[in-house]
């Protein structure tokens, strides 16, 4: 069909696009599903609009309702199938003797083409209700030139009834789920014998019409490369062996029209990481061919000189177009905004972005005289430079967080902004990061997605292409499950960790201490408050606080909430589990503060939960959350019983030693500006060999770390 063609019809079909797609919206998806997709926004046509647009499906005769919910009969899927493949018309006639008339052309193209089958009577079943494993082979086939599908068939444990797939069914729905075929149902099962309705048939039908790019995404790995435990659902996750195994699974199915882009924080935060400053991270990326990654927050950590180091050496490129010398009001030189990459003949755009946030989120010094902008009018500006060159789609990789409402599906954040705020046809797809929160949808008819941290999930964006136009019209955004029983392992990528992990087997073994009970980085009110996290004090903030204030001997020592990466189960408590838990070099510096100080740093409030949660060390607390922020704090005393701030009253005859650590005394490190007053800072230990050292103190007398609830912070409008 003529893409002039296409584009009326395409016009004739949007207006009833906006009135059906909020009857469309799906409900949330679990957990444990394949993958959680959101409908297409206003913008977009229905996936049974562009069948019809394309041919691909008819009315019934003297009627203009194509009754999507009906059931697909065989002789209508194969009709189908026959016009969106546009099937030759065969050399001789089925071999059925069940066909009617209208039938019989198209059943002919598609058992010359090896698309269908006969049942053991010889006979087609034309009227019958095609199953949703009996579709899978049918399109299957239609995409592979009737070729039995080569396809790692592990992707089927992601259903509760997999041993009910037919065996001769089992390669095709593989191929299937992998290339989005079908949405998942939301009680976790595929129901192979389940009747296929006419609207998942257009669904279907779309891998056949366009053009389909394979997007996945990852974002936060924080040198999480090796392989981690689910203990809720006692299975292997993760790693990026088994990342590996999932992108080898995509491009067995889509094989020149795969992407794999990465949203930033990549290499930062374990011990196999963090001793070779990434490079581990690195070179298992390289033997997956990422595509592109971003800039995040933390891949400042090692120092400017190591981000640009690595962003030399690295084989894919690491972008980052909002970050700019505050000097020359110039983009930095030593990374590129865009990269530009072809799939299928296709043009791809893909622009990177930084979170503005970075200037707070990262320590002062490694990023001083860079300027993180607002992405939105870059993205507009990069997006038309892009088109100019030719790209057929323009995507952004980026840090910036989103987060996502589990009742309402409600997506919030920088994401939102820049989708909202480029206008149409701007962007085709959006990836961020730096939250660490599982977001998919479309928002302002973009896809944006999210994945987790840790590699605990892979983002999966679909873009649907029309060949003549090259204009995207269909695309999805979803989560995939990263458990180690769904894939098998890249074996070249394991052996990259492998070989990493050897190096540093010893130190990470070294057990330093052992803990009584779970040490966790939520709150004490955790199961109080509504499980909101990020309210007061935690076990975790508690024990490094304690820790700080035992290695600088002074009065208080406070450190940020953010900072704290990790829980440590009960038990052993090895080098690797308490590198996890601080693994960003910082150090420990002492200085001289006031109460007023005091008082304010702790009545900063959280940017998520909007709570204080600063950790602290030798202080007793008592604060309401129903007092107006900034002034919550009703009591402050010493441990000892001294007062900071009592009855309305600073205490002034005094000032106090306080620890904390280089990144909050900067002033610039998660708002706690007031550390900026401080005019006498020390250097002092690292904090995580202070906590070592307070953990191995611990076990020379025979202690475990047990950290309970001491009543140092008490929230005086919550029953504890």
């Amino acid at each position: 069909m003529k893409s002039k063609g296409f584009k009326k019809q395409l016009s004739v079909l949007a207006a009833t696009a906006a009135l059906s797609v909020s009857l469309l919206a799906p409900a949330a998806m679990a957990a444990e599903d394949y993958t959680t997709y959101n409908e297409p926004a206003a913008a977009q046509l229905t996936d049974m609009q562009l069948a019809v647009a394309k041919g691909a499906i008819d009315g019934y005769p003297n009627d203009t309702d194509y009754h999507g919910s009906q059931p697909a009969t065989r002789a209508e899927l194969v009709t189908m199938i026959s016009r969106a493949a546009k099937l030759k018309p065969a050399g001789q006639a089925a071999p059925f003797s069940d066909l009617a008339g209208w039938q019989k052309a198209a059943v002919a193209s598609a058992y010359s083409a090896g698309i269908v089958q006969g049942n053991e009577k010889g006979l087609f079943e034309p009227e019958r209700a095609v199953t949703r494993q009996e579709m899978a082979v049918m399109v299957a086939s239609a995409l592979n030139k009737g070729a039995k599908p080569k396809v790692n068939e592990k992707v089927l444990g992601y259903f509760k009834d997999a041993s009910d797939i037919a065996e001769w069914a089992r390669p095709y729905v593989a191929y299937a789920v992998l290339a989005g075929l079908f949405n998942p149902k939301l009680d976790g099962t595929f129901d192979p014998n389940g009747a296929v309705s006419r609207d998942e048939a257009a669904k279907a039908l779309k891998a056949v019409l366009f053009e389909r790019i394979d997007i996945l995404t990852t974002n936060d790995i924080h040198g999480h490369i090796e392989v981690g435990y689910d203990k809720k659902r006692q299975q292997e996750q993760g790693g990026i062996e088994t990342l590996g195994g999932i992108v080898d699974d995509f491009r067995a199915v889509n094989p020149t029209a795969t992407v794999v882009v990465d949203g930033g924080d990549a290499w930062q935060g374990t011990l196999i990481s963090n001793t070779t400053n990434g490079q581990s991270v690195m070179d298992s990326m390289a033997q997956i061919r990422y595509d592109a990654a971003a800039i995040g927050n933390h891949e400042f950590d090692f120092g400017r000189d190591v981000l640009i180091n690595n962003i030399k050496n690295a084989k894919f490129p690491i972008l980052g177009a909002n970050i700019y010398d505050e000097k020359t009001n110039k983009r930095v030189e030593w990374t590129q905004p865009y990269t530009i990459i072809e799939r299928d003949g296709l043009k791809i755009g893909i622009i990177g972005f930084a979170t503005p946030v970075t200037k707070t989120t990262t320590k002062s010094t490694n990023i001083e005289g860079l300027d993180f902008r607002d992405p939105v009018p870059l993205a507009k500006e990069l997006s038309a430079e892009l088109r100019k060159q030719g790209c057929d789609i323009v995507m952004v990789t980026s840090h910036l967080p989103g987060d996502q409402n589990a009742k309402t599906n409600e997506i919030m954040g920088e994401m939102v902004e820049l989708a909202n705020g480029t206008g149409k046809g701007t962007l085709d797809a959006i990836v961020g990061g730096h939250s660490h929160r599982r977001v998919s949808g479309i928002i302002n008819g973009i896809p944006v997605i999210e994945a987790q941290s840790w590699l605990y999930a892979v983002g999966h964006i679909q873009l649907y292409v029309d060949r003549d136009s090259k204009k995207v019209v269909s695309s999805n955004a979803g989560l995939l499950e990263t458990y180690t029983n769904l894939t098998t392992a890249d074996q070249d990528v394991h052996n990259i960790v492998a070989d990493y992990k050897a190096k540093i087997s010893a130190k990470a073994n070294e057990v330093e201490g052992v803990a009584a009970e779970k040490i966790s980085t939520k709150s004490f009110r955790f199961a109080v408050n509504g499980n909101v996290d990020r309210d007061g004090m935690t076990p975790m903030g508690a024990t490094v606080t304690d820790a700080m204030r035992a290695a600088e001997k002074s009065d208080i020592a406070f450190t940020n909430q953010g900072g704290l990466r990790s829980d440590i189960d009960a038990g052993n408590m090895t080098y690797s589990n308490m590198f996890e838990v601080l693994p960003f070099g910082n150090y420990d510096r002492t200085g001289t503060m006031t109460a007023q100080q005091i008082k304010a740093a702790l009545e900063v409030s959280d940017q998520y939960s909007k709570l204080p949660a600063l950790q602290f060390s030798g202080l007793k607390v008592k604060w309401d959350a129903t007092r107006p922020a900034g002034d919550r704090y009703v009591s402050i005393t010493l441990t000892d019983g001294t007062p900071v701030y009592v009855d309305g009253k600073f205490n002034t005859s005094r000032t106090f030693s306080v620890t904390t650590n280089d990144f909050m005394a900067t002033g610039q490190g998660d708002g706690f500006t007031v550390f900026g007053e401080v005019k006498d800072w020390k250097d002092g230990m690292i904090m995580l060999d202070a906590w070592v050292k307070y953990v191995n103190d611990q076990k020379a007398a025979g202690k475990t770390i047990s950290v309970q609830d001491d009543g140092r912070d008490v929230r005086l409008d919550l029953k504890q």
